[in-house]
């Protein structure tokens, strides 16, 4: 009998994420629905998007937060460029629709994004790509999004693979800010 690798999905956990995924989450009211085509991924929970009519948006993943990618001296995360390049993969230069909750930090603002009927906040997360962000009050999907990492957790997919050795993007910021060097 073959045995099924620690990291690999199950088909549970693929029909779990498709019902998930295509079933469509209950929100709480986003400001704006707008349309925009994908220009660049920056990180796994933020891309830079243009409208229409050429408006220039920064969008930040709404409820989750992704490990973090290297950028110059700062060093990077396991699994940080993979969720990064995975983003790309599936988003660069597709057209997606942003359910947008408000401005966030650094000019960013928070977003749910859909790739056509797939919320990509959720699937991030149920691909082991990101885990739910614990530093503000969740605003959408929150159920979704909690059973889609704890079922990436206990499949031990994507970042999830580390298990015990695993360090959250909110404390890998911490302990490279306490080490003296930004973020």
């Amino acid at each position: 009998m073959r045995s099924r690798k620690k990291h690999e999905p199950s088909i549970f956990t693929l029909l779990l994420l498709l019902i998930l995924l295509l079933k469509g989450s209950t929100f709480g009211a986003a400001t704006d629905t707008i349309v925009a085509t994908v220009e660049r991924v920056s990180d796994g929970d933020t891309i830079i998007a243009f409208t229409s009519n050429q408006t220039k948006l920064r969008l930040r993943f709404l409820d989750i937060d992704a490990p973090e990618v290297p950028h110059g001296k700062k060093p990077g995360q396991p699994y940080g460029e993979k969720a990064r390049d995975y983003l790309d993969h599936r988003m660069g230069g597709k057209t997606v629709r942003v359910d947008a909750y408000g401005p966030y930090k650094y000019k960013r603002v928070l977003a749910v994004v859909w790739d056509e009927q797939v919320n990509v906040n959720l699937l991030i997360a149920a691909l082991g790509y990101a885990e739910v962000y614990w530093g503000t009050t969740c605003q959408t999907s929150c159920q979704e999004l909690d059973n889609a990492e704890a079922k990436a957790t206990l499949d031990g997919v994507g970042m999830w693979v580390h298990g015990g050795k695993y360090e959250s993007p909110a404390e890998f910021r911490r302990r490279i800010r306490f080490a003296g060097i930004r973020c």
